[in-house]
């Protein structure tokens, strides 16, 4: 149940001393943990009677996660694995007669030899297995392989999604070790190609400048409308328009020029329209509302369906929006404060409803094609991530899946809502975990991790399925956590998701750090114990936080953002740098040095981690050692832990044990042990800045 929004500690104690893990003795460990499988992409049958998705889980020597392809009988729940190979089995998609399901698989490709360097490229196709069983067979040739497809309705056909292989000059001259280049070649182009099914025969649809992102085939299979950008590169994304192409080829024409992205387009049922995504032609903001638009097939003004939906759309399915059957509405999902729910956008101007309401994380629907049964995945902060059936309209929905019955023999640990004012008297939100046992008025440990974005927001997601923060370690081990929704985060609606627009390290952390002040007064959290963590946004507040008060005993920034002005320079979106600052380093470099920790580091007094990705381009690994160094220089005690081959999160599994470990041993060796012995502070060079220096210290704490 949603908890209200003044929630007394003593109300939160009687919930988690209700909660059905009291009683269960045996602890998680890392191990344990990283072993949970992973639900995701539903895809209800054509006739409702079975559900295909994914299950992601270790392999056999634990080096890796793979996935594989399972079926669920909508009726009575048995589940099966279809698909069992080594490498990734996954995006199940059913053919129109319901008797085949096409998915993507890395598997070789028969006949194809393993040590051509091309085969890395074209590895991930369109394979085809029946859902009765049996051996798959390969349906895809691709060269740069496939990244995603939709069946036509006929089931005649499949386009799909291919990256432009690199030339044969290329690999010559990279052969050679003559292979100097330029950003703009190596650009990853994704090409539009349509194949027969049963056949080798696949056209390409699309070349040039012209990078396709996602796109829809029509009802009677002749046309194809694509959202495309100038360049595959990210901010290219708010110049992504909708086009039309023909399944035989041709030039495209323009159908939505809007300004802004223009994206996931969904042709409806009667292929009279087509849905879309779009910011309905507003400004070009990383952190603005995005909305449902429907535009005819023929071509006019498009119109937009959520006007007054106060929260951003997300799409569903692999990025498709959903339509209903019978072409009346359009389903997406959003989130709305911690939880997130499922909605519809009807065509009659009826406006924006519900499918689904309540505190539960709802997500990716489908929908059979009588419209007669809705799965979809939920969660909630003490159950893992299932898949679970409705009838339609307005049927009680039964979870059908049990992924993980191991889990049934360990805590849970639920989240409970928290409120309390920010700055300017603003409510702000978070979520709280206990630790087992915890009684009223008697202060723990407390842990603060903030979520990344800034647009991000800490939903009620189960606490046991987070695979970079070993949440349920750190309560095992004694310790509340706190997961603050300062503003800037999602669920708030657009004003608030603004609030910290050349602001960020600003009211954002009042409204942490008056969050940290509620817990202290409820007699939750022990003042003398504090540790604060989070990863890219929450990596830049956890090392801002340093730099304005000693109240931490421990901090791990992870992927953390440190200096502005470099990573506007280095890494793959720096227009978003832009959008948030409303200026370049070089038009306005005080704001960038104002609201970059790194400018700051001579505050720091808190033991401080830095870990990252040796493979970061969101925030680039620089951005790390910057940090690190200038903590070592200032005599703080720090580290940074390098994460070799790992993006802007750790993706493999002994790098990610080995990462929660580090969290783990840093944050009880500062939080737990003695006290750091405090630095000896740089004597200044002269009593004037001395002075000036013990001013500016005192009004940042």
């Amino acid at each position: 149940m949603r908890l209200s929004n003044v929630v007394s500690a003593a109300a939160l104690i009687l919930l988690v001393s209700a909660s059905p893990s009291q009683g269960v003795t045996r602890p998680w460990t890392l191990d344990d943990l990283l072993a949970l499988r992973q639900v995701t992409d539903p895809q209800v049958s054509p006739d409702g009677r079975s559900i295909a998705y994914v299950v992601n889980e270790l392999n056999s020597d634990k080096s890796d996660f793979q996935t594989d392809v399972w079926l669920v009988a909508s009726m009575d729940g048995e589940a099966r694995r279809l698909t069992a190979s080594p490498v990734a089995d996954e995006f199940p998609r059913w053919s129109p007669d319901g008797r085949t399901l096409a998915f993507l698989s890395e598997r070789p490709r028969p006949g194809v030899n393993a040590a051509d360097p091309a085969t890395d490229e074209g590895k991930r196709q369109i394979w085809m297995i029946r859902p009765d069983g049996g051996e798959a067979w390969i349906a895809s040739s691709a060269k740069g392989g496939v990244s995603a497809f939709e069946w036509s309705h006929d089931g005649r056909r499949i386009a799909y999604l291919s990256r432009e292989p690199k030339s044969d000059e290329r690999r010559k001259a990279e052969k050679e070790k003559n292979d100097a280049y330029t950003p703009s070649m190596m650009y990853a182009w994704n090409r539009l190609w349509v194949m027969e099914v049963g056949s080798d025969k696949a056209t390409q649809l699309t070349s040039g400048d012209f990078h396709v992102s996602s796109f829809s085939i029509s009802p009677d299979g002749q046309k194809i409308v694509v959202s495309a950008q100038p360049t595959p590169l990210i901010p290219d994304n708010f110049k992504s328009d909708l086009y039309v192409i023909p399944v035989a080829g041709g030039k495209p024409a323009p159908l939505v020029t809007w300004k802004g992205a223009d994206e996931q387009p969904a042709w409806s049922p009667d292929g009279r329209s087509i849905a879309f995504m779009s910011q309905g032609g507003a400004a070009e903001e990383w952190y603005a509302n995005n909305h449902v638009c429907v535009v005819a097939a023929t071509g006019g003004a498009p119109r937009n369906l959520t006007p007054d939906f106060d929260q951003r759309v997300q799409t569903i399915n692999a990025g498709y929006l959903t339509w209903t059957p019978d072409g009346s509405a359009v389903m997406f999902q959003s989130a709305r404060h911690t939880a997130v729910n499922l909605f519809r956008a009807f065509l009659d101007r009826h406006g924006v409803e519900p499918v689904t309401n309540g505190d539960a994380v709802d997500t990716a629907p489908s929908v059979d094609r009588l419209g007669d049964v809705l799965v979809f995945l939920r969660e909630d902060g003490e159950h893992l991530r299932e898949v679970w059936r409705a009838s339609m309209p307005g049927g009680t929905a039964e979870r059908l899946t049990n992924t993980n019955p191991e889990a049934a023999a360990f805590p849970a640990f639920p989240k409970q809502l928290v409120t309390w004012q920010g700055a300017d008297g603003w409510p702000i939100e978070g979520l709280l975990i206990y630790p087992p046992g915890y009684r009223t008025s008697q202060p723990v440990p407390m842990i603060v991790n903030v979520h990344g974005g800034p647009a991000g927001v800490n939903s009620n997601t189960c606490t046991l399925g987070s695979r970079l923060y070993p949440l349920a370690m750190w309560a095992q081990k004694g310790y509340a956590i706190l997961l603050p929704n300062p503003r800037g985060s999602d669920g708030y609606g657009a004003a608030f998701r603004a609030a910290n627009v050349r602001d960020w390290g600003g009211k954002d952390y009042q409204d942490i750090m008056n969050g940290v002040d509620a817990m202290i007064t409820r007699s939750i959290a022990e003042p003398s114990r504090l540790a604060v963590c989070g990863w890219s946004y929450g990596g830049f507040m956890t090392s801002t936080i340093v730099t304005r008060t000693d109240r931490f005993r421990a901090a791990v920034v992870g992927a953390g953002v440190t200096d502005l002005i470099s990573m506007a320079g280095t890494c793959d979106i720096p227009e978003f740098n832009h959008s948030y600052f409303g200026a370049w380093p070089w038009e306005d470099a005080q704001v960038y040095v104002d609201h970059s920790a790194l400018m700051h580091a001579g505050n720091v007094r808190t033991p401080t981690l830095i870990v990252h990705g040796g493979a970061d381009e969101r925030v680039p690994t620089s951005q790390g050692y910057e940090f690190y160094n200038a903590l070592k220089r200032v005599g703080v005690p720090t580290d940074l832990l390098i994460l070799p081959r790992q993006p802007h999160g750790p993706r493999e599994p002994k790098l990610l044990r080995t990462c929660a470990q580090w969290h783990l041993d840093w944050i009880d060796r500062y939080t737990l042990g003695p006290p750091a012995f405090p630095r000896p502070r740089a004597k200044p060079a002269s009593a004037a800045k001395s002075a000036a220096a013990a001013k500016a210290g005192a009004e940042s704490r």
